[in-house]
């Protein structure tokens, strides 16, 4: 693991207590006041500024963590074991004092994701989803629930941010009955204050405005019926949490939703949706659509922490372009390249994006990248395995928002990387001499010398490679890029010279003791007599070229046959057909000839 400044000057830092081990987990506060790692060993927790080592907890085996919003608590998830030792209690999901590392108590969990325990942002509760129902703990009394919301049939909760929380519950539709959201105040379980019911409708994701008055709720279903969607049916739905509005979001365009994201520091939101090419499209309070981004290959939508550029970008199996949108003119400011890009987000100064193609999804090209968002490329970093990366949070007002967009810093440089379509190897590299156009050539001929002496052909491929770009160099062995080169053995290759030559002059042999001409004999042209008539082919001498030729006659014969056929069934011949039915009494008489010869040179049956 390691720690950077951010742009435009990027500096490793020290961590005096980096771990020698595997990390398994990386995470920052909310708040950005502390860095947690854990090993196989252990989980430390220093000070994101000094990088001073604040707690650690000697337990073993914690795969991941994470922060209470103003990092308070850590809470901390390993795998459940049968084999647990003597004095633990089997809980894998433990809440600590990220400054003294005390534990607090802690719950089962099978699996871990940021949604098993959620939080006020004011600390005051944490909640789990229990069968039928969510309860709430305060964090120094984890033995004991505080409160409860029971609902049968809730299956995914959302609690949401701001000063006066909510709680968002989803039911599924079952039979008959059509799924439901409902949302109640924290404390106040007894009627809600917003519901919405919906069929087709398997699951959800929630999505809270930073302020907690505005839900989007994204329902998608697992099956498609109709067959028109691999990924099944979705919808987006809008509810204000004060239950004074609610509706479906009107979608002009049939397919999956592809993402969703809240302007931060406005009540408006965008959507990418619809089949490949998807729209991208804002929507204001009221769910009506305020201004249309276009149809291009994006499904992935991120506002900058001041909402002044939106970020529309697409990844997974799309090409990895970045549209980036000023707000206030609605105006494309730049398209960047983050190719093959599996992590996006935007610094907390809302200037600079990063993307990084992370492993195990990508084993190749692992690295960073962080543009600014005026198009510069302005920091690139190389790295053979990289599993994670995040920036540091810290508040949006303590970077003012200016009037206009500020220009990319002076004096950065980063050329693209040689060999790739990438960026470079860093900042102040040079660029990399362009190389001239040049016609096509093939793979496999890119490594020969159009200029160097001819050799021959080895095929048809070969003859019209050498007519269009020359003659192949001498050595004519091909070549896989990027391979390494073979050690040339100078006894081993003669040798295999000598066999080969052997081979060679063996077959010659052979074939001038069956009466086939000699390679050596003289060309075609050269033979041929000063009336220019093509001569006679050789008669057969073996008992196999006769036998042969037999059969190659009788075919003409059975051929000659069906022409005659043709011709007395009325059927307009060809002169060639014709001629070739006249030479049916030559053919039969060398047929003759032939097995006359042939019983000249079978032995007799009775010696």
């Amino acid at each position: 693991m390691g720690v950077w400044t951010a742009p435009p000057k990027a500096v490793s830092a020290d961590v005096a207590d980096k771990p020698s081990e595997e990390v398994r987990a990386l995470k920052y506060s909310p708040n950005g006041q502390y860095l947690a790692w854990t090993t196989a060993s252990e989980t430390r927790v220093v000070d994101a500024q000094t990088l001073a080592t604040v707690a650690t907890i000697a337990r073993r085996n914690i795969v991941d963590v994470q922060f209470s919003p103003r990092g308070t608590y850590l809470i901390t998830w390993e795998r459940l074991s049968s084999n647990a030792a003597e004095g633990d209690d089997g809980k894998n999901l433990r809440v600590w004092e990220a400054a003294t590392g005390q534990t607090l108590g802690g719950f089962k969990q099978n699996n871990f994701s940021a949604s098993a325990l959620q939080w006020t942002d004011d600390e005051r509760f944490c909640a789990k989803l229990f069968s039928g129902e969510v309860r709430f703990y305060t964090p120094t009394a984890l033995q004991r629930v505080a409160l409860k919301l029971a609902l049968d049939g809730i299956s995914e909760f959302s609690v949401s941010p701001g000063l006066s929380p909510s709680v968002a519950v989803f039911v599924p539709e079952r039979g008959s009955k059509p799924g439901m959201v409902r949302m109640y105040n924290v404390g106040s379980f007894a009627q809600p204050t917003a519901s919405k019911t919906f069929f087709k409708a398997d699951k959800v994701e929630f999505h809270w405005h930073r302020l907690g008055t505005n839900l989007l709720v994204l329902t998608q279903t697992d099956v498609d019926k109709t067959g028109r969607s691999y990924y099944g049916e979705s919808a987006l739905y809008f509810m204000a949490a004060a239950g004074n509005f609610d509706c479906r979001v009107p979608l002009d365009r049939d397919g999956p939703i592809h993402d969703v994201a809240w302007n931060p520091e406005e009540k408006e939101f965008a959507v990418s949706y619809g089949f490949m090419p998807a729209k991208t499209a804002l929507f204001n309070h009221r769910a009506e659509m305020v201004h249309d981004f276009g149809t291009a290959h994006r499904n992935f939508i991120r506002f900058n922490p001041h909402g002044r550029v939106l970020a529309i970008a697409g990844f997974g199996n799309l090409s990895g372009q970045v549209d980036l949108w000023d707000r206030r003119s609605l105006k494309k400011v730049a398209t960047i390249d983050a190719q093959n890009a599996s992590f996006c987000e935007w610094c907390p100064d809302g200037r600079y994006l990063l993307a990084a193609t992370l492993s195990p999804r990508l084993r190749v090209d692992n690295g960073i990248r962080i543009w600014h968002y005026s198009g510069a490329l302005v920091y690139f970093k190389e790295v053979s395995e990289l599993y994670q990366v995040d920036w540091r949070p810290a508040p949006a007002s303590r970077f003012p928002q200016r009037s206009a967009l500020s220009p990319a810093p002076a004096g950065i440089v980063v050329s693209p990387r040689p060999g790739g379509s990438g960026p470079g190897s860093g900042p102040g590299s040079p660029a990399p001499a362009a190389k001239p156009a040049t016609a096509y050539r093939p793979p496999h001929a890119r490594t020969r010398d159009a200029g160097s002496q001819s050799a021959a052909p080895r095929s048809l491929a070969d003859i019209a490679e050498q007519r269009l770009f020359g003659a192949p160099a001498p050595s004519a062995a091909r070549t896989v890029p990027g391979a390494p080169k073979k050690a040339v053995d100078a006894a081993a290759e003669s040798k295999r010279r000598n066999r080969n030559k052997a081979k060679k002059t063996e077959k010659t042999e052979k074939t001038e003791k069956i009466g086939e001409p000699s390679p050596a004999a003289p060309s075609a042209a050269s033979a041929l007599p000063a009336d220019g008539q093509q001569p006679p082919a050789a008669a057969p001498t073996t008992e196999v070229e006769i036998l042969k030729r037999v059969r190659a006659l009788k075919k003409k014969v059975g051929q000659i046959d069906s022409l005659v056929k043709r011709r007395d069934a009325g059927e307009a011949l060809e002169l060639n057909q014709l001629s070739k039915i006249e030479s049916r009494s030559e053919i039969e008489s060398e047929i003759a000839e032939l097995n006359q010869q042939l019983s000249q040179l079978t032995p007799s049956t009775s010696a």
